[in-house]
């Protein structure tokens, strides 16, 4: 038996008090004769041994209603042949996971519910004055309670009530590692409240520290019956600008966690929470697969897409979703000199004939999904340019310094996207000159192949390798056989800089179309030209759609990203009158919070820098005096914590002799635990029992004397 407050003991002596008080009060006994004391001595003298004993019964009463008293202030507990020698406070420690795999658990009761009822159990048996710390692992461990005094039951309860789990991956180890450097020496119950996820546990066995007889750990491991787990990682559209009617892919990667195969899982996909569209998906362990649906939207505006699994082991990772922006048309705007007029001397011609026949094969004023516009006059200022999606720039349009700069502010200063299609007539050295200090070149160009049309030398396209998830679709000829593109006149280029993306490439590997991105816009560099002198593309109608591919995701650019990661900050640019007087941003299932307005040169600046801590569908909603609009984000984490997989059983084992682990899988097992090794068990109780019937006796010893 140890105490808590060993040294309250010293009060024991007060047992004394009634003692002493008895025998000072005796030899102060006043004695009176009169008449009949004869009569009573007589009767005394019979009974005097008897009432001698129960003077002495009622004295031991009262003296062990002080010592217990003092026993139950001095806190008595229960300790093994592992527990503290030296005796003194017990610090108890909680180490908690907070991640998302705490979340796995068929029905209702998860594993974090069946932690958190242990946790309430074993909080709630504790009484004022207890010491304890709470460390939590999440996305920022820390100590949420710093050895604490409890104060009542409810108060702590209320600490445990507020912990939220997050989307991330935890370490166990660096979690041991700060509470068993935390006060070591002093006498500690560490309960460890994880699941038991390989990945999470990783170097855990390795941890240096010292375990002594003073620490005792227990692990609550809240069982799960299938680890089978399948999660949707990533969710790619084919644009986050899209036509309206025209069809686009949506592109859902799927991987199997588990060490079992999965058969014919649904994978549902939605758009504005309706269902567009189903797969069944299967999958051996370990393996992902990328699942694809073609979509239509025939309404405006910004619309979210969610790829959605059944029901599994770990139900918040089975969706992802992405926002995108679905409009009537692409403008483009192609630059040209006035005296270049002849078809093939600039791109306008053959992109107006791809306009036509979009728009259904009508007159050069029909109004389809791409839209052409040319421009010959000497000027180019900005305003002209921000009126359209994109701009194309090619060996018609002679390039000057004033021209370069406008184009510069165009893309990197207001977000217009910029397509150099690099041609026979484009004069390098100026465009290296002129563009490259502008920033409006990923790659250097350094040589211009021109080879005869129709002979044995030229470039095909690939039909593999497409970084742009929009072009996808020619690898399995859904558009037409890609590689029948033929490119008499090339460009070979130095290595791009550091994130330009390669969306489409030659035969050969070299690149032909590179994207860099800024926030807001982008410039596209073809390596070949869009005249069509030099090459066959007007030979094959898949022209059509590899291009539109291209050109909307130019305009794209445009646009602040719809598909965001965890705590990354979400932007948007508000165009028109009025403009708005708030924004809020929304994740699903969490209160709005007001994000930040800036005035831009093109209308309102939003921002909201925390971004969303788990993946989901969010939204900016913007509210203007007489109208509101809600934008959608997609908000997509990395999945870091999907995998079920259990620790192996000599890894298990080795932890248990490594940390001398008492392991449980309820609460109802922790207190049985606790029972059986006295750990921890409180005795309070039952000396306020004590105390209790001790009272009880000595009053009714002292009803005899009555």
């Amino acid at each position: 038996m140890n105490f808590a407050y060993p040294g309250l003991l010293y009060g024991l002596l007060l047992g004394l008090i009634p003692i002493i008080v008895y025998y000072l009060m005796r030899f102060r006994a006043l004695r009176v004769p009169w008449g009949a004391d004869y009569i009573l001595e007589r009767a005394l003298a019979r009974r005097r041994r008897k009432l001698y004993l129960d003077q002495i019964i009622l004295l031991a009463l009262r003296a062990l209603v002080v010592m217990a008293l003092v026993t139950a202030f001095a806190r008595p507990q229960s300790r093994t042949a592992h527990g503290t020698e030296t005796g003194g406070e017990v610090l108890r420690i909680l180490l908690v996971d907070g991640s998302y795999s705490m979340l796995a658990g068929e029905g209702s009761q998860s594993r974090r519910d069946t932690a958190v009822e242990a946790m309430r159990g074993l909080v709630s048996s504790w009484t004022r004055g207890e010491q304890w710390s709470l460390y939590m692992l999440d996305s920022h461990p820390r100590w949420i309670v710093d050895r604490a005094s409890v104060v009542n039951a409810s108060q702590s309860l209320a600490i445990l009530n507020a912990l939220e789990y997050e989307e991330c991956a935890v370490s166990i180890a660096s979690g041991l590692e700060a509470v068993l450097a935390h006060e070591a020496g002093q006498s500690r119950e560490i309960y460890i409240f994880t699941d038991d996820q390989a990945t999470n546990w990783k170097g855990a066995d390795s941890v240096i520290a010292e375990i002594d007889d003073n620490t005792r750990l227990f692990w609550i491991n809240p069982t799960l019956e299938d680890h089978r787990n399948l999660a949707v990682t990533d969710l790619q559209l084919g644009h986050e600008r899209v036509l309206r009617g025209y069809p686009f892919s949506v592109y859902a990667q799927v991987q199997n966690f588990s060490v079992e195969s999965v058969r014919d899982a649904d994978l549902t996909f939605l758009a504005n929470g309706a269902m567009i569209g189903s797969e069944r998906v299967s999958l051996p362990p370990g393996q992902n697969a990328r699942v694809r649906m073609e979509l239509r939207l025939d309404e405006l505006g910004p619309q979210v897409i969610t790829a959605r699994l059944s029901r599994d082991a770990l139900t918040v990772d089975n969706a992802m979703s992405a926002g995108v922006e679905v409009v009537d048309s692409v403008s483009l705007l192609v630059l040209r000199d006035a005296e270049r007029t002849d078809k093939f001397e600039t791109s306008a011609g053959f992109l107006g004939l791809i306009a036509r026949v979009l728009a259904g094969g009508a007159g050069k004023e029909a109004q389809g999904p791409l839209r052409v516009t040319e421009h010959a006059e000497p000027g180019c200022d900005l305003s002209l340019l921000m009126a359209y999606d994109a701009v194309v720039l090619d060996g018609g349009r002679t390039l000057t310094p004033a021209l370069a700069e406008t184009l510069r502010q165009y893309v990197v200063e207001n977000g217009g996207g910029l397509i150099l299609a690099m041609d026979d007539t484009v004069d390098l050295p100026v465009w290296c000159q002129q563009l490259g200090p502008a920033q409006l070149l990923p790659a250097l160009p350094v040589r211009v192949h021109n080879e005869p049309i129709a002979g044995d030398a030229f470039r095909r396209l690939s039909r593999s390798g497409f970084d742009l998830p929009g072009l996808r679709d020619l690898e399995t000829d859904a558009d037409g056989d890609i590689t029948q593109l033929q490119f008499f006149t090339w460009v070979e280029f130095e290595s791009p800089i550091p994130g330009t993306g390669v969306l489409a490439r030659f035969s050969d590997g070299s690149p032909y179309a590179m994207q860099y991105r800024f926030d807001r816009g982008s410039v596209l560099v073809l390596a070949a030209g869009l005249s069509s002198r030099n090459n066959n593309l007007l030979v094959r109608e898949t022209v059509y759609p590899f291009l539109v591919h291209l050109f909307v995701e130019a305009a794209s650019s445009g646009q602040y990203t719809r598909r965001v990661g965890l705590h990354e900050p979400v932007r948007l640019l508000v165009k028109g009158d009025p403009p708005p007087i708030a924004v809020q941003f929304g994740l699903e299932g969490q209160e709005p919070v007001l994000a930040t307005l800036t005035p831009h040169a093109q209308g309102t600046y939003v921002e909201y820098t925390a971004g969303a801590d788990r993946s989901g569908p969010a939204s900016l909603l913007v509210l203007r005096e007489t109208s509101r609009e809600r934008v959608w984000i997609g908000v997509q984490g990395e999945r870091s914590d999907s995998d079920l997989t259990s620790i192996p059983a000599d890894y298990r084992t080795r932890l248990t002799e490594r940390f001398h682990l008492t392991e449980v899988a309820s609460a109802k097992e922790l207190s049985e635990a606790l029972a059986s090794s006295g750990q921890g068990v409180e005795r309070y109780a039952w000396v306020l029992m004590a105390v209790l019937l001790f009272g009880m006796g000595e009053m009714l010893m002292g009803l005899r004397f009555v």
